[in-house]
């Protein structure tokens, strides 16, 4: 604090000071020499401190402990800060409760260990003896009487600091498109477990760098018990990793959207796209003039067979046989799955270039239900043309079930099954004219004729293909790293090792443009790229 703060404080607090060592105080004199003393100690911390929030409580304090020290001198006392005077042999929280300092000495309990924190509130607050707590916790009394004598030490040195609030509690971030790559479990996925705002700042509070629960907290400018409760799931469900020293690391990819990531997508998305739609989709889709026998699409319309070829034919862009469980994290509600997020920001770069966001993509969705009395498999992607927006949370393996029990003559239009002819409907997998129903799916008799069809029919990419294949992997590769930690850098480097194949809506929008392709009628739209498979 400046000298005239400070002098326009004590000025308001001279009278004030001196009444309060009246009421000490019988003699005038005796009186007058206590109220110098202490408005020279007041004056000295004020010009220590950057703001008083409790002037009034502020400087009672110092007024009562430099009282204490006059009236007895060979009792002497500690500081904090220049702040607070406690006398040895007292609790040391007598003198804090009904104060500004308990406020203090209570946010600094919730930085101590959840064991630590539990046999100070024990022992200070419920005043509980060491034996009792020790049988409390199951604990030995030495290692009770250790862990107050630890906790006090830490208690101290934490009421001298200054605790500051970080970058995300000042400007929290926020995800978006949070999601996995693998098999979501009971519980769901990211966007479930990271559904919460403070659940992703302390996620992206430990993505940089490994934290404690204290750091986090002190990122966030929180209580360190809501980080400690929202780590223990975190870290039960794979999302963060535990690590020595008490320290944290989250377990997520979370792209970062930056100015340099997106210049480099600007240039190769689309270049890429049309070179692969050029030279290898569209000439061997328009080879492509009869729908296999073991085929039944909706009209006959070999179009919607083309639609859901780029898709497959997509496949025949990799570079390198990666397998989905490389880095996927087995989770306790039956989840496997690597766990992804898009970090959410307001571009500050120009983005006068940018094209309309229509290319994101859902999928690929198996489903299956493969046992003695039914037997069936499925393949569904979700993108700007299918018009189904509710994700894979949406895609039910109770709707293939319907359309198999319909499909044999199963599903009788009756009260009972009323719901289910109305789900087929809405979802558009079956379309009613005429008080008759039409599939609107493409069936496939057979799952083995169909990866026949696709790996031997459809030609492999030749090395003209796979060479351009190599080079946008090389250059999203940059894209992909720049600004991650160190810890996600072997994960992204494999993931992306066959990142041509995510180009596939970009190639749809290019064969359209190309003729191609056709865009489906609107009750088509609703089943596009989405195949039931009948049998093995």
């Amino acid at each position: 604090m400046n000298k005239y703060d400070a002098d326009k404080i004590i000025s308001l607090y001279v009278k004030k000071l001196f009444g309060f060592a009246m009421s000490k105080l019988s003699k005038i004199d005796e009186a007058e020499e206590l109220a110098a003393e202490i408005t020279i100690q007041v004056y000295e911390s004020l010009l220590k401190q950057d703001s008083i929030e409790n002037p009034d409580g502020y400087i009672y304090r110092i007024a009562k402990n430099v009282y204490a020290r006059h009236i007895d001198r060979k009792n002497k006392t500690t500081a904090v800060d220049g702040i607070e005077y406690i006398p040895d042999g007292k609790d040391f929280t007598a003198e804090l409760i009904d104060s500004e300092t308990c406020g203090i000495l209570r946010r600094e309990i919730t930085y101590l260990s959840k064991i630590q924190r539990e046999i100070i509130v024990q022992h200070y607050f419920h005043d509980k003896k060491v034996k009792k707590i020790a049988a409390t916790l199951s604990l030995n009394e030495n290692t009770v009487k250790w862990h107050l004598a630890c906790s006090r030490k830490e208690l101290k040195s934490g009421m001298e600091r200054t605790r500051t609030t970080g970058t995300l509690g000042a400007e929290p971030i926020k995800f978006c498109n949070m999601g996995h790559c693998g098999h979501p479990g009971s519980k769901g996925d990211t966007s479930d477990f990271l559904a919460k705002a403070i659940t992703q700042n302390i996620a992206y509070a430990a993505y940089h760098q490994p934290r404690t629960i204290n750091e986090i907290a002190e990122e966030l400018g929180i209580n360190p018990i809501f980080v400690e409760d929202e780590v223990a799931v975190l870290e039960e469900y794979g999302y963060m990793d535990k690590l020595s020293g008490g320290k944290y690391l989250t377990n997520i990819r979370i792209t970062e959207p930056n100015e340099t990531r997106y210049r480099i997508y600007r240039e190769i998305e689309p270049k890429y796209s049309k070179l692969f739609a050029e030279n290898f989709f569209a000439p061997v889709l328009e080879n492509i003039t009869e729908i296999p026998e073991w085929l039944h699409v909706p009209d006959n319309d070999i179009n919607l067979l083309k639609w859901c070829l780029v898709c497959f034919m997509a496949y025949k862009l990799s570079t390198a046989d990666i397998s989905d469980q490389k880095f996927s994290v087995k989770r306790p509600d039956g989840g496997d799955f690597v766990a992804t997020a898009i970090l959410d920001v307001k571009p500050d770069w120009d983005m006068s270039d940018a094209e309309p966001n229509i290319y994101w993509a859902c999928g690929d969705m198996w489903r299956n239900r493969c046992n003695e009395e039914v037997w069936w498999k499925s393949w569904q992607l979700n993108f700007q043309q299918t018009c189904r927006w509710g994700g894979w949370k949406d895609n039910l393996t109770e709707d293939y079930d319907k359309m198999y029990f319909w499909l044999n003559n199963q599903l009788p239009e009756i009260t009972s099954n009323a719901e289910s002819y109305a789900r087929l409907l809405e979802k558009g997998y079956l379309l009613k004219k005429d008080n008759s129903y039409k599939c609107n799916l493409i069936l496939c008799d057979s799952i083995a004729k169909w990866w026949e069809y696709i790996w031997d029919y459809i030609p492999e990419a030749n090395e003209e293909i796979k060479a351009l294949s190599l080079e946008y992997t090389e250059q999203a590769l940059r894209a992909e790293l720049y600004g991650q930690p160190e810890h996600m850098h072997e994960l992204i480097k494999y993931y992306n090792q066959n990142c041509a194949c995510m180009l596939h809506t970009r190639i749809m929008k290019n064969l359209l443009d190309m003729g191609v392709l056709k865009m489906p009628t609107e009750e088509q739209a609703k089943g596009l790229c989405t195949i039931m498979f009948m049998g093995e």
